[in-house]
């Protein structure tokens, strides 16, 4: 229903207000018009050409139409001629399938023939492989045929043939068996090589291989005893006594390889690929009984159940953990403990030994697994293979002994870094121009050389237990560093000779003094932290190249463990450098503020309220500044040559620190007036100057505040301030170091500067 709009026409206004409006409307209908008419040439053009294709699509119809009638013609043509191929090829399928079985027929009467004459003349070569032909071929087909043919009165029948090479089978399974026992018997490796060849053509594959892997362990065990027999005369002989037995496993485990090595092309040449693996479960049985010999004969000539219950005890008597250096000192005299070179060799020989079984294991792998790819069978019986090798590895007695020498090892390695540790700590020595004992140097070259021991072993787990032994006899390293610097550096006598003292107490000119002493021993243990923290960057740094050549493919799990190891060698490089931030607050509260605060406190005595001659005669006697500097100069002279660079360096910027903050107090006790500040902002160049030049660190940072407060205070008018202190930006915050407040209260210190023009600046 149409909604019919009311127009006011009843007054003039809405009268004109509605003709615009109709204006309007046929405004916008002739333009409409006029653009319709514009493409009325264009639209009847485009209608002609429907027209014209109009015929043209009739004309696609019937051809579209015919076309398909061929393309049914056609597919219909190709079914017949598909189903006729088809027809062929099972017929010749068929045929082939009858071909085959005549072959079969013959073969299987020449070899029901042959083979009977074959046992007789005792050709076994001949014989087994006229029952591999037979085997070969496929039973059921047989079975058929022979129904199918029937027999008849000349010749044998299929029946009678299949009879006879079966029962042929049979005997000569036994005969062959029989002839391979006789040459393990006699010995003969030829005829045991001649036979073995001959069971994967009688169907006997694992009989074959099993009975050759037996007779290889027999071979094998006779050769392991000999040889552990005369292995300690061999080794005399040759000078490697310390290493024996480690000899002798290796000897033994490459026998073994060997045997795996040159036989592998033999068995997969009659055997095929896939049969490795039984032999070497059989290897690895008689392996686990000839290493477990070995490894008796070593635990009984070495005494390794004696050493292991001697570090047990002594362990026990210490509480389980490392000793502290005062309960080492306290046993080390009546102690019943292995000492660490008497146990070293046979640290290095269990190492040796376990990382041959490792590279045993390695190659084991590798064969075993190349023959398991090879062989014909599907993937999912691959994995089962590769599973069931890893498996007998794993749980071997093999590995449950290496196991056993991992643990002897890691035991023994543990007492001996210990044990070592604590010796270097309590033989140190300190030779004079030396800035560290000993101490530093053969610690850790004994944990350099442990964990290189380690990695030698082939074994994640047995490096990780080194390193976390490392960082606790590094911890113990840093109890005894810290002794001396809690005791702190001894305060009293110290001038310019101290350096000429000390050299004179090391060669034994003049008795030294027990502060002396101590403060030679604080230096000396303060220098000891610093360089050993640079050694254990050294350490860990080394230690991951290392693990990285020795063991190029971590698995993730493993390489996470390894992080975590690594990761604890950095927490103990956070100790040590703790220990030597210790030992220099030690020094300053010491050293530093006794000496420093009285040096400072003498610019109080120095006025900065001078006139023009009073500044030159300042300026030509003794300057405050120029007897702080000698001041500081012969007080770190002598610790120049006394601290490792960066403990002076460190030691330098403590200085800098305690004498910028001492300077700043006695500053802003002082008041100036434009010369006086003249003089600071001179003095304070000079200063900086000096300390930049005494240390390889920057210090202008340290020195900043002051120079500030000298800009201040050298200012010839109030206003000039708002120059260097506005920033370019509004939004920027001042670089200055100076709190508005501070300036204020610096500004004030100037006599000739008034306060309310100090007020009205704006900061």
């Amino acid at each position: 229903m149409a909604t019919t709009t009311t127009i006011d026409v009843s007054t003039p206004e809405s009268i004109q207000t509605t003709l615009r409006k109709i204006a309007e409307e046929e405004n916008d209908i002739d333009t409409n018009l006029e653009n319709l008419l514009s493409k009325q040439s264009l639209i009847e053009s485009k209608m002609g050409a429907i027209c014209y294709f109009l015929g043209t699509l009739n004309t696609v119809v019937a051809d579209t139409k015919k076309l398909s009638t061929q393309i049914s013609h056609t597919a219909n043509l190709a079914e017949s001629v598909s189903a006729k191929v088809r027809s062929v090829d099972l017929a010749r399928s068929r045929a082939s399938e009858c071909q085959q079985r005549v072959h079969d027929l013959i073969d299987l009467q020449l070899c029901s023939q042959g083979v009977l004459k074959a046992i007789e003349e005792e050709d076994y070569e001949k014989g087994s492989a006229l029952i591999g032909r037979f085997l070969s071929i496929d039973q059921n087909v047989l079975q058929r045929t022979a129904g199918d043919v029937g027999s008849s009165g000349s010749v044998t029948s299929v029946s009678d043939a299949v009879r006879t090479l079966e029962n042929a089978t049979e005997k000569m399974r036994k005969l062959v068996v029989i002839r391979f026992d006789e040459a393990v018997n006699k010995d003969d490796l030829a005829s045991v090589e001649r036979f073995l060849k001959l069971f994967p053509l009688l169907g006997i594959h694992y009989d074959g291989i099993e009975k050759f892997g037996k007779y290889i362990c027999t071979k094998l065990a006779i050769k392991s005893e000999k040889e552990l027999r005369t292995s300690l005369d061999i080794a005399k002989s040759e000078n490697r006594l310390p290493v024996a037995f480690a000899d002798t496993l290796t000897t033994l485990l490459e026998n073994f390889a060997r045997v795996i090595e040159v036989n592998k092309p033999i068995i997969e040449a009659h055997y095929g690929s896939g049969y490795l693996i039984i032999l070497a479960i059989l290897l690895q049985n008689e392996c686990d009984s000839e290493v477990k010999n070995v490894v008796l004969e070593f635990n009984k000539n070495r005494r390794i159940n004696d050493l292991i219950q001697q570090i047990k005890e002594y362990n026990r008597a210490t509480g389980g953990n490392m000793p502290s250096l005062s309960q080492y000192q306290k046993q080390s005299v009546n102690a019943d403990k292995p000492q660490p070179k008497d146990i070293d060799p046979i640290i290095v020989e269990l190492t040796i030994m376990h990382s041959r079984v490792e590279l045993y294991f390695r190659f084991l792998r590798r064969k075993v697994k190349l023959d398991i790819d090879a062989s014909n069978v599907e993937d999912v019986e691959k994995e089962r293979q590769t599973q069931r090798l890893n498996s007998l590895l794993n749980n071997s007695g093999l590995s449950r002994q290496m196991q056993e020498l991992l643990s002897n090892y890691l035991l023994l390695e543990r007492h001996f870094m210990e044990e070592s540790v604590n010796k270097a700590i309590t033989l140190d020595t300190f030779e004079v121009g030396q800035q560290c004992s000993s101490m530093v140097d053969d610690v850790f070259y004994i944990l350099r050389k442990c964990i290189r021991r380690s990695l030698t072993t082939q074994s994640v787990n047995g490096l990780c237990a080194v390193i976390n032994n490392t960082a606790s006899c590094l911890y113990n390293f840093i109890n005894a560093l810290k002794v001396p610097l809690k005791n702190g550096y001894p305060s009293g006598y110290t001038d310019l000779a101290y350096s000429a003292i000390q050299s004179a107490v090391q060669h034994g000119k003049l008795q030294s003094s027990d502060s002396e002493k101590a403060r030679s021993n604080f230096i000396n243990r303060l220098n000891n932290a610093d360089m050993s923290t640079e050694f254990l960057e050294t350490l860990w740094e080394t230690i991951e190249q290392d693990i990285k050549n020795t063991f190029p493919t971590l698995s993730v799990t493993e390489q996470r463990i390894v992080d975590s190891c690594i990761s604890e060698l950095r927490t103990v490089r956070d100790t040590l450098k703790a220990c030597v931030n210790f030992g220099m607050t030690q020094l300053r509260s010491s050293a530093v503020k006794p000496r420093l605060n009285p040096w400072i406190d003498q610019f109080l005595n120095y006025s900065h309220i001078l006139s023009e001659e009073e500044l030159a005669d300042y300026e030509a006697g003794e300057t405050f500044i120029q007897t702080l500097i000698v001041q500081l100069d012969g007080f770190l002279s002598q610790f120049k040559n006394v601290l490792t660079p960066r403990n002076f360096d460190a030691f330098v910027s403590i200085l800098a620190t305690d004498t910028t903050a001492r300077l700043e107090r006695a500053i802003k006790k002082t008041s100036f007036n434009r010369l006086g500040g003249l003089i600071l902002d001179q003095e304070i160049r000079a200063l900086s100057s000096y300390l930049t030049g005494v240390t390889s660190w920057s210090v202008r940072d340290k020195m900043t505040r002051l120079t500030q407060i000298a800009t201040i205070l050298n200012l010839e008018k109030v206003d000039e301030l708002t120059e260097y202190w506005g920033p370019e930006n509004e939004n920027e915050t001042p670089s200055w170091r100076l709190t508005p407040q501070e300036v204020r209260i610096l500004l004030a210190l100037r006599i000739d500067f008034r306060m309310d023009d100090i007020k009205r600046i704006k900061l």
